[in-house]
């Protein structure tokens, strides 16, 4: 099966925003809780407590929401591969990538693990490693065959249902 993809700068960071988003709302309330705590213990008047929480939650949302947004940026720009319009085809026995300058051959035994969510497929070569398979660009019977290559190769993987 031969899957040609295209990943975006909105792709990337869309991705991006959706696999963070948990985190940075717990960071966020923690920072909170010791902010209110903080200001508690140094017995300052009720509004003047609301008023500051608000304004410093404020500036650390929006600090790390222009913070991300640019480390996404540099992240996709500085990588030329993942810029590239790049063929997957997946066989039973490996993955072929093909970029417009590169080209690349793994077994599947070699994949560290496969995670699928609603809109990628994400082949681990490592655990920080990745390809991005957007789902845009595969058919149903298309993700149907791939989780089925998946599994027959006993690949760890959490997969979505058929």
């Amino acid at each position: 099966m031969t899957v040609k993809t295209q990943i975006t700068f909105r792709d990337f960071l869309v991705f991006h925003i959706k696999s963070s988003l948990l985190r940075l709302i717990v960071f966020l309330l923690i920072l909170l809780m010791f902010f209110v705590i903080k200001e508690s213990v140094d017995s300052s008047a009720e509004t003047d407590l609301l008023r500051s929480t608000s304004m410093w939650f404020a500036i650390l949302i929006l600090f790390m929401v222009i913070r991300s947004y640019f480390s996404v940026r540099f992240a996709f720009s500085s990588n030329k591969n993942i810029q590239e319009s790049i063929t997957y085809t997946f066989t039973d026995e490996k993955i072929r990538i093909q970029g417009e300058t590169f080209e690349e051959e793994i077994s599947w035994s070699s994949i560290y693990k496969v995670k699928e969510n609603k809109d990628w497929f994400l082949i681990y070569q490592s655990a920080q490693v990745m390809n991005m398979v957007p789902k845009k660009f595969l058919t149903k019977e298309q993700i149907s065959a791939l989780r089925r290559i998946i599994k027959s190769n006993k690949v760890k993987a959490k997969l979505g249902e058929d």
